[in-house]
This record gives structure tokens, C-alpha cells and sequence, in this order.
């Protein structure tokens, strides 16, 4: 809870997709046939997720993207209330095809997403700012520009936090996007993305170092940079870089919505005006929980998991 006794608001503006997920015993590496030993249909997106990981935290959270007018949008919204998200930003766009993925995930956790990505992210509304004025911290990712354009400059012009879920995107979106965030926090290959070079399993720390000075001269004011079970290193405007080690709670199941679990629990640390390490602490823990279940965000934990975890290793 903050300060103030009432729930941190966090409001997020971006990805919500319908996956697919096929859970395999591993991940074929040539074009076969193989079968599935279950699957699922569920709803994801990158900012959906990471809304969902913090209404979990316990937070009031908003979500808003725009998306076809299939009936996909129908289960985005279902899916929401289930979660205790308000969908109160989604926009329907006539004509449009909503996002949709197919997603392997193997017996180790690891797993392969193929993305169609929805014509309303390319081709979007304006945003309408008013469902973000009273956001403690506002949640973005590259897959809708505009909007998190939009959003994250309001955030700016408001002084509070936002956070930039920097992930594999277009080179001009990752540059114009990473200096309006806070905080941008980047996955491996989306470093490797937003320093225009190739990603082929791993990043060298050089490169990590690179990315995060890179983040910073674009305007950010704390650049981050998530390695999995590597832990992150991680950046303020003015220090120097810091590593903090990945929680490590035994064996792997699912990592698929990890990476979201850590940015919506960043956001709430975030609101509740923990420091950096705090806040970078809250999020990995919640991300390393999360990895201990299948169902990507479905296995997002709850507050109290997350306040134990960091409490045994205090």
C-alpha cells in the first residue's frame, strides 16, 4: 500500500493478444510435425500481462489498447474481469484483426512465440488520455507506438513514473520510445534490438553495458537490462551500472509471461516509492515466483508469495 493508505494505480497502454499455447516436450528445431502434449487458450500481450501481474500485487489497474472488432475483443474484456483489470482504455477498431500468437512452450519452461500482430496497433485512434490522469505509474510497450508515445509523454508532464517494457521492435520505435520512459527495461534481444545488432542466444556484458548507456543518452533515467536466470544489470542517470542476481527458487516450469510479471511488479514498487534496488528486488522475485508455474500470467503470484519470497532471503 502507499504511503497515502490507498492502492498504488498503475495504468498500462499497449499489447493484448489471443494465444494459442502448445506445450511440447521440446522445441523442434527443423520443420516437423509434432504433437502437443496439452494446449491452451488464453489471453496475453506484453502491457496485458504486466497489468494483470500488478492487479494480483494488489493494485487498481487500467488497461487500454486499441483492437479489432472480432471476437477476440470479447475475450479480452472477459478475461480482464476475471483478473480484476478495468478495460476501460480498449478501443474497438472497425474493420481491424486483433492481435493473435502461437506459443511453444517446452518441458524445460523455454518458449517460441510467433506473433501476428493486430492492424488496429498500426493503424490506431487517437489515444484518449483521460483514463490515465490519476495513474501513479504509467506501463508502455513498443507494439503500439503511437499510443505509448502519447502516454508516456503525459506521464512525463504529469512527474510521475513511466515504464517502457523495451522489447525486440523497430529500431526508430525503440530509439523514439526509451528516452520518454522513466525506466526502460529491456529484454536481451530487445538490447540487442535497440543497439541494432543481431541477437544469437546471448548478450556479452560489453554489450549490456553498451545498451544501458545507450538508454541513457536517449533520456531515460534508469536503464535496464533483464537476463533470465542471469540476473539484470541495471543503471540511474549519474551512477554506475549495478548487477543484481535472479532469485533462485528451484527448477524452472514456465517462463512465458515472466518478463511481464517483472514489469507490472516494477510498476507497483514504483508507485509505492520503494528505492531503485527495492523496486528491482520486488520484480524479480514476482518474476521468479511466476516461473515456478505453467500458464504464463495465470501463474503470476499473489502479494503475500512475493512479500515471503523476499522475506527469506532478507
Amino acid at each position: 500500500m502507499m504511503k497515502t493508505g490507498r492502492p498504488p494505480r498503475i495504468a498500462g497502454v499497449g499489447h493484448v493478444a489471443l494465444d494459442m499455447v502448445f506445450e511440447l516436450d521440446t522445441i523442434p528445431q527443423q520443420p516437423v510435425k509434432v504433437a502437443a502434449r496439452a494446449l491452451r487458450r488464453v489471453v496475453g500481450g506484453m502491457t496485458a500481462n504486466a497489468c494483470v501481474a500488478a492487479a494480483r500485487l494488489g493494485a487498481q489497474v487500467r488497461f487500454g489498447s486499441p483492437v479489432g472488432d472480432d471476437d477476440a475483443s470479447a475475450d479480452f474484456v472477459q478475461h480482464f474481469a476475471r483478473e480484476g483489470v478495468d478495460p476501460c482504455g480498449l478501443q474497438r477498431v472497425a474493420g481491424a484483426q486483433s492481435s493473435q500468437s502461437a506459443v511453444l512452450v517446452d518441458a524445460q519452461g523455454r518458449r517460441l512465440v510467433v506473433s501476428h500482430h493486430g492492424q488496429a496497433l498500426r493503424d490506431p485512434p487517437p489515444l484518449d488520455e483521460a483514463w490515465l490522469a490519476q495513474a501513479d505509474v504509467v506501463i508502455a510497450d513498443p507494439r503500439c507506438p503511437a499510443w505509448a508515445e502519447a502516454a508516456l509523454r503525459l506521464a512525463r508532464a504529469r512527474g510521475v513514473p513511466g515504464v517502457l517494457d523495451g522489447d525486440v521492435a523497430p529500431l526508430t520505435d525503440l530509439r523514439r520510445l526509451a528516452g520518454l520512459a522513466a525506466w526502460t527495461v529491456c529484454s536481451e534481444p530487445g538490447a540487442a534490438a535497440l543497439l541494432g545488432q543481431p541477437f544469437e542466444g546471448t548478450l556479452d556484458d560489453a554489450a549490456v553495458h553498451r545498451a544501458l548507456a545507450e538508454v541513457l543518452v536517449l533520456g531515460a533515467d534508469v536503464a535496464v537490462v533483464t537476463l533470465g536466470e542471469r540476473g539484470l544489470w541495471w543503471q540511474r542517470r549519474g551512477g554506475a551500472a549495478s548487477h543484481l542476481a535472479a532469485f533462485d527458487l528451484g527448477a524452472v516450469v514456465d517462463t512465458l509471461g515472466a518478463g511481464d510479471a517483472f514489469h507490472g511488479a516494477l510498476a507497483v514498487a514504483l508507485a509505492e516509492g520503494r528505492s531503485d534496488l527495492e523496486a528491482l528486488r520486488f520484480a524479480s522475485a514476482t518474476a521468479a515466483l511466476k516461473c515456478l508455474r505453467p500458464g504464463g500470467i495465470a501463474g503470476a503470484p499473489r502479494r503475500a508469495e512475493v512479500d515471503a519470497c523476499l522475506a527469506s532471503f532478507a
